[in-house]
């Protein structure tokens, strides 16, 4: 359902420029329908750019609360930004047609060449843009921290035994970070995931992974998780949401 929201938009943008590429195709003449795509691609091209300069942040309430209201917000701009990156490629490349058709007459020749360098202008910069996010979305992964300081078996409010895994993140980056949208936690034992339980005390940690924390700060996140097995290790997985950086992945003994 997500990835419909998130892609619908873009796959109907390509159907777009398809539909009216057969149709302009029957009805106009190659140059033309080569202006008028390249000039739509253009458009298209542009507010793409605009999205990846200025990103329309989330500034709605912070908190576990607003999660939900912030990843909507989140679905929502990747999608217009989807849509936006989608419609610049299909009018880009049914503007290439029409304008190599176009090159091939020598009263339309010139109206090739400007629609072409109108349409593939934007696909030079955006694909540099693409390279330079990838680069630094690398190093920004790479600039946060996070370590295992300790590992101690817990009862929990239900007298259950559990774990009591205490994370220290550090933010290297220039900007403020929460732990809770910035790392993937999933802690296991003998293969099989285990899961969060509560345990009295440790206020002072309450709601620690979804406040942020300063650029050159580090903050400590307790999390604790109710053990199948007093006598076995568990192991702590940390890594990026899209699973493309990995900070923690080892096994520890409670203590």
């Amino acid at each position: 359902m997500l990835a419909l929201i998130a892609f619908g938009p873009a796959v109907l943008a390509i159907v777009i420029a398809v539909v009216l590429a057969l149709t302009l195709g029957k009805k106009s003449k190659p140059g033309k329908s080569a202006v008028i795509f390249s000039i739509v691609a253009l458009a298209f091209g542009i507010l793409f750019f605009v999205s990846e300069i200025y990103p329309f942040e989330y500034k709605g309430e912070g908190g576990i609360d607003y999660i939900g209201q912030a990843l909507v917000w989140g679905i929502a701009v990747n999608s217009i930004r989807y849509a936006a990156l989608a419609a610049y490629v299909s009018f880009a490349v049914a503007a290439t047609v029409f304008a190599v058709k176009a090159l091939k007459e020598k009263d339309t020749r010139k109206k090739g060449v400007i629609s072409l360098i109108l349409s593939w202008i934007c696909g030079i910069v955006i694909v540099c843009i693409i390279i330079t996010n990838i680069v630094a979305d690398k190093n920004y992964k790479k600039s946060i921290r996070i370590e295992v300081k300790e590992v101690s078996q817990v009862t929990d409010t239900e007298s259950d035994p559990a774990v009591l895994i205490m994370f220290e993140i550090y933010n290297g980056t220039k900007r403020d970070i929460m732990y809770q949208t910035s790392v993937y936690t999933e802690v296991s034992q003998n293969g099989k995931e285990i899961y969060h339980t509560t345990v009295d005390g440790w206020k002072e940690y309450e709601d620690a992974d979804i406040k942020y924390v300063k650029p050159g700060s580090s903050a400590v996140i307790r999390k604790t998780y109710k053990l199948k097995d007093t006598s076995a290790p568990v192991k702590i997985l940390c890594r990026t949401y899209g699973g493309d950086y990995t900070y923690i992945d080892g096994e520890y003994k409670p203590k």
